[in-house]
């Protein structure tokens, strides 16, 4: 054999082609069934390819010697049991987690397997576990894997990641995991929404603003809960974008779809939420200039704040409530009194009440001027 021959050879039984996320494997086809070549937890091994099994099994031989070799730990160990083998004989088994399983360049992470005693035990890889890699095919012995396609499963784990990387504060992280779903065409209403969520939060407004209203064209009706957040969306883009009148505008959107019932008859829900909105439209009115606007929506926040949080006017004189978010607030209010709208007696006021909070720069300030910020028991 030429080395020529040998190199064409070699290439064509190793695997596989690429086009487009498209991989095809060669299988091989043994003693009536067909075999995959496979890494499991780096140990090479070749797996009986069944259509019908539901996850991957392998022997307690492989098992011992992954252990031994700390490929396999105690904490990969789920529990053990009994189960029927396709042949209906009852076996014991162990239920395991196999950290990488390597299908010719392809990785499964975190792979459900089951350990089965027995001297001749197949090793066997089923379908619905290649398939987490994208949508498979089978045309005699060609497997044929689009990684570009992603299976129901595939994205269910993507959406759960994203979740947690948002709650993480990794919007970029999470756009990418989004766009990646939209590549496929396959974006649900919960994919548009945290899609405007973090680019919002990313500063990325425009972009924010554009998924905000395909969410108003698409879902507006369907899924009214979300509305409030995306009119709040809205408003945070806006006042991003320096364009405070529109920021507003959308702000009071989402307060009025939350309600207009008084802060005493508002859920402590609905009471959190809103002291949110009201603070930033706060914060809007601040950076457009309009300073008594501006107090007069924090202190709207405030209240609210405190509903949510069960609490009262005495208790905040009597220095009970030690809440970062109204230590915030009062304290800009205080500023805006002294500096915007001159008037010391409210600034010395609300900066005491700050102090009380626990604000810390509220306390230098009263310090530094002396003002009093006892308890008022």
């Amino acid at each position: 054999m030429t080395i020529k021959r040998l190199f064409i050879t070699l290439l064509i039984a190793s695997i596989c082609t690429f086009g487009y996320g498209q991989k095809v494997i060669l299988l091989t086809k043994q003693n009536g069934v067909y075999t995959i070549p496979c890494s499991i937890n780096g140990v090479k091994r070749s797996l009986v390819f069944d259509t019908g099994a539901s996850t991957v099994t392998i022997s307690m031989q492989l098992a011992d010697l992954l252990y031994r070799s700390g490929e396999l730990k105690d904490s990969d160990i789920k529990g053990y049991g009994r189960s029927q083998t396709a042949s209906g004989h009852i076996v014991d088994n162990m239920a395991i987690v196999l950290k990488d399983v390597e299908i010719s360049g392809l990785h499964l992470k975190n792979v459900d397997a089951v350990v089965i005693k027995g001297q001749n035990v197949p090793l066997l890889l089923g379908l619905s576990a290649i398939q987490k890699l994208g949508k498979v095919t089978l045309q005699g012995n060609r497997l044929i894997i689009d990684s570009s396609i992603l299976a129901n499963s595939k994205l269910a784990e993507i959406r759960n990641q994203i979740e947690s990387f948002i709650e993480k504060g990794e919007f970029s992280v999470a756009i990418a995991s989004l766009k990646r779903i939209e590549s496929q065409d396959a974006m649900e209403e919960r994919d548009i929404f945290n899609l405007a969520k973090c680019y919002c939060y990313s500063k990325e407004y425009n972009k924010a603003l554009m998924y905000c209203q395909q969410w108003m064209g698409t879902y507006k009706e369907t899924t009214p809960l979300h509305e409030p957040d995306v009119c709040y969306y809205m408003g945070l883009s806006y006042m991003g974008l320096k364009s405070h009148y529109d920021a507003d505008t959308w702000f009071a959107k989402a307060i009025r779809l939350i309600g207009l019932d008084t802060v005493e008859q508002t859920s402590r829900e609905d009471a959190n939420t809103l002291s949110y909105y009201y603070s930033q439209k706060a914060v809007n009115y601040l950076d457009g200039n309009a300073y008594e606007n501006s107090v007069e929506a924090f202190d709207i926040a405030i209240q609210y704040r405190m509903r949510y949080l069960g609490v009262t006017v005495e208790d905040l004189c009597a220095g009970r409530i030690k809440d970062e978010r109204i230590g915030i607030w009062l304290c800009s209010i205080s500023q805006m009194q002294a500096i915007y709208l001159h008037n010391d007696t409210k600034s010395e006021r609300y900066a005491i009440l700050a102090a009380l909070c626990g604000n810390q720069e509220a306390i230098e300030f009263c310090d530094y001027f002396k003002y009093d910020y006892s308890p008022r028991l």
